[in-house]
């Protein structure tokens, strides 16, 4: 199953997914990689959705998110931001889908703690 040729993601803690959002149109697509991003935004600066995955040596797959945004400092250069997500899934039948939605779910909840998004701030902060 393919991944819709347009993804609309809000800005906003998950606890309000409905409001404020960009949406992003697919620019490439192959086999194994999909590549989104938003139109109307003036080079350098950017916005870009990828989606791609690969199927390592040891036979584990590997499932990539990336959101990457390109913005321009008061000098006029760019910097650009990553944040990624990455599943390594094995081969062994003992993961279920079902498990790698529950550590999603997990990791998402850690991350937003109670909307507000303390624990990324912590992460940050160089907080360990």
């Amino acid at each position: 199953m393919a991944l819709s040729t347009s993804q609309s993601l809000s800005k906003d803690s998950p606890t309000d997914v409905d409001t404020n959002l960009t949406v992003y149109v697919a620019r490439a697509q192959d086999s194994g990689r999909s590549e989104f991003g938003v139109q109307g935004i003036t080079p350098p600066n950017d916005k870009t959705l990828i989606v791609s995955h690969e199927t390592r040596k040891n036979g584990d797959v590997g499932h990539l998110v990336s959101l990457q945004r390109t913005e321009v400092d008061s000098l006029l250069v760019p910097a650009t931001l990553r944040v990624n997500l990455t599943i390594v899934r094995p081969t062994s039948t003992a993961i279920t889908n079902a498990i790698v939605l529950e550590e999603v779910f997990k990791l998402i909840d850690f991350l937003v703690e109670g909307g507000t998004g303390a624990n990324v701030t912590a992460v940050l902060n160089n907080e360990v």
